[in-house]
């Protein structure tokens, strides 16, 4: 089990997590599988009813969902209930036996509720799809990734979750119970007592060696360039490079300042000199993937003037590849990462999760040992990684053309 014993929140988190190697295969049943089995089980006919009981719990609540870390799709049933040091009434058991129901309580998945599922997952993928930001960060992370795992959507495509049908999921989702890990993860006032309960529940499971790092490295042969159309008024311009630094890795906390100095905060040289100085662009950023290594800018920018903002972009790169950062620059992207990182510690599922990454990385440190390890940056070593980000594919998604 992965706890965290913290008395700072007034809420206990109980999250049962399967995971496998997330494929084209299984990910639109891994997509549909976590809302039907909440919509209604042995016990609990409907949502209603369920609702009922966590209402019963003291306002108790459940969250369902699918996502991927790395190359791993994890499957998470999570129920949010009082610490059970504020009632004499058994909650935490409580808890953990509507979680079972939910997870486990099912001869067969309910067969009526399964046609309204999958209209409504593919309802989701194709508002998805409507909203063009998102949309053109998923065309250039396919266009990138072409025949590489990492290209795979966490929900799916719609082709993916079109031939689906109700024996198929059931079929898969009995297959799911018997072969996939799983993660037991608490948050919260727990005691050994309470923590011998959860064994007589969940169990966790770990036989297949599953590792969220991809390190498949393509050799770039020539940069990829692709324009799409649609009725938008502004061209979303996104860029991706390879960038071979990986969690774990002692370059990753000058990697991730890398990022941070370039376009991931207020501060940066794409906000300070695209935005604000030129005025070349609505919005403009910049995000680093360590399970994959690879680094992306995003932005939004009039039709007439991408030509220009491109090269300006180059030339943020090259100067961070030419020159070391000062260290005011450097301290203010050090502060940012490391607020950031303080900031999570007050939200119990921000805090939760950065344990849960940890865990599944195999690397557990504490906060202060990221934060030394963000400190401990030169701006030699920031100018070390500039040197080695190639540019791999260029993704625009532009006006039509009147």
């Amino acid at each position: 089990m992965i706890i965290d014993k913290s008395n700072k929140f007034k809420t206990t988190i109980i999250s049962v997590r399967f995971k496998e190697k997330i494929t084209k295969e299984n990910v639109g049943l891994r997509a549909l599988l976590p809302n039907l089995m909440s919509a209604s089980t042995n016990v609990y006919k409907t949502r209603q009813a369920l609702s009922e009981a966590l209402e019963d719990l003291y306002g108790a609540s459940i969250n369902v969902r699918t996502t991927k870390t790395g190359l791993i799709s994890i499957m998470e049933f999570s129920i949010y209930f009082i610490n059970q040091s504020f009632t004499e009434e058994p909650v935490f058991e409580e808890a953990l036996e509507i979680l079972h129901e939910v997870v486990y309580g099912h001869k067969n998945l309910p067969k009526k509720e399964f046609e309204l599922e999958k209209r409504l997952l593919l309802e989701k993928i194709a508002s998805f799809d409507n909203d063009k930001t998102s949309f053109a960060l998923s065309n250039l992370f396919e266009t990138m990734f072409e025949n590489e795992q990492y290209g795979i959507r966490t929900s799916g495509k719609i082709e993916d979750v079109k031939p689906i049908t109700y024996d198929i999921l059931n079929r898969y989702y009995k297959e799911m119970l018997k072969t996939n890990d799983i993660d037991v993860v608490i948050s919260g006032q727990v005691d050994e007592s309470l923590l011998k309960l959860v064994s007589k529940y969940f169990i966790p499971r770990n036989n297949l060696a599953l590792n969220p790092i991809d390190y498949e490295d393509k050799q770039i042969e020539m940069i990829k360039n692709k324009v799409d159309y649609d009725t938008i008024s502004q061209s979303k311009v996104n860029i991706g490079y390879r960038l071979p630094i990986r969690y774990k890795e002692t370059l990753l906390p000058a990697a991730t300042l890398f990022n941070t100095a370039l376009g991931g905060a207020v501060h940066s040289r794409l906000f300070v000199n695209v935005r604000e100085k030129h005025s070349l662009c609505y919005y403009i950023g910049s995000r680093f993937d360590a399970f994959k290594g690879f680094m992306y800018i995003y932005s939004g920018i009039d039709k007439s003037r991408v030509d220009l903002a491109l090269k300006v972009i180059d030339e943020q790169i090259e100067e961070l590849q030419n020159q070391p950062l000062s260290e005011t620059e450097l301290n203010l992207s050090k502060e940012s990462i490391i607020n950031a990182l303080i900031e999570n510690q007050d939200s119990q599922s921000a805090s939760l999760a950065n344990l849960y990454l940890q865990t599944l990385l195999n690397n557990p440190l504490t906060l202060a040992e990221q934060i030394d390890k963000i400190r401990a940056v030169t701006p030699k070593e920031v100018q070390a990684i500039a040197k080695t980000i190639k540019k791999d594919t260029l993704y625009i998604l532009a006006p039509e053309v009147k």
